[in-house]
């Protein structure tokens, strides 16, 4: 469990943090350098791969979430690698529910890490 909270507590806040700002910030995508999307893609695969070779956890409470996320900063910054200069995200529904959702997943892991600590 201690794994879990130590990880959740740097994952929720940053995903929260890169979730919020890149909604207010939506723009800085337009017109972005492919070797700008193929770095991002780094940073996200590095992070996902962490979290996954220390937390491929599959169990039926919040720890899958970190698992879940792992695995998914992984795929997208694999992918952002693989096609750095394909289209990216539109502001639209479809982009603000996906990053609704991603903020949403990582307040409840943020929640879990610093507001039940010593509880199982």
């Amino acid at each position: 469990m201690d794994t879990s909270r130590n990880i959740a507590a740097i994952m929720g806040p940053t995903i929260m943090a890169a979730t919020a700002l890149e909604t207010l910030n939506f723009h800085i995508w337009e017109g972005i350098h492919p070797t700008t999307v193929f770095n991002n893609g780094i940073l996200w695969f590095t992070g996902g791969l962490a979290v996954v070779w220390f937390h491929n956890l599959w169990v039926r409470d919040w720890r899958v979430i970190v698992t879940l996320l792992g695995w998914l900063s992984l795929i997208a910054g694999l992918f952002r690698m693989a096609f750095p200069d394909g289209p990216q995200a539109a502001p639209g529904i479809g982009a603000y529910a996906v990053i609704g959702l991603l903020f949403l997943a990582a307040a409840v892991i943020s929640w879990m890490a610093y507001l039940t600590k010593g509880e199982s």
